[in-house]
């Protein structure tokens, strides 16, 4: 299997990032993600979860004992944002996170705050996505904005 551009780059250079958590739940959705990524153009990391199960690499830990990030924009799915993860996020300018958790803390860092299924955002954003072809960051930001707009909030 050919590796995924979302896991070759580099992700502290990234202008997208996606960060994944828990909530992804299964390898199938791992999968998901990894395609949604190369279709944003962005690089995948996560929390210390994901490593312990193996789906990435100690390189891609995001976190107080990993990578500080700073992307354009930083989409997190599934992930709960303990502080040792949050803490490597914060130097991003715009944080969108799914999450079906209404308190969880992720939600105090995020500019857009989506309480839902990741799985059913995932998926959806694949249909929306699977037809388009991005020319740069600013096409895959207006995109994103568009479709997280009815989200946008400071705090739950």
């Amino acid at each position: 299997m050919d590796k995924k551009n979302c896991l070759s780059g580099n992700p502290i250079t990234a202008d997208i990032v996606i960060s994944i958590g828990r909530g992804i739940k299964d390898k199938d959705y791992f999968d998901k993600v990894l395609n949604l990524a190369d279709i944003l153009q962005a690089q995948v990391v996560g929390s210390r979860p994901m490593l312990d199960l193996g789906w990435l690499s100690i390189d891609r830990e995001v976190g107080l004992s990993g990578l500080k990030v700073s992307p354009r924009i930083c989409l997190t799915l599934g992930v709960s944002g303990t502080n040792f993860h949050t803490m490597g996020l914060l130097g991003s300018k715009l944080i969108i996170s799914v999450n079906n958790d209404r308190k969880a803390n992720i939600f105090n860092i995020a500019n857009y705050c989506v309480v839902e299924d990741v799985r059913k955002i995932i998926d959806d954003l694949l249909v929306k996505t699977s037809r388009k072809r991005f020319e740069n960051i600013f096409d895959i930001e207006s995109f994103l904005l568009k479709y997280f707009c009815k989200y946008k909030t400071n705090k739950i």
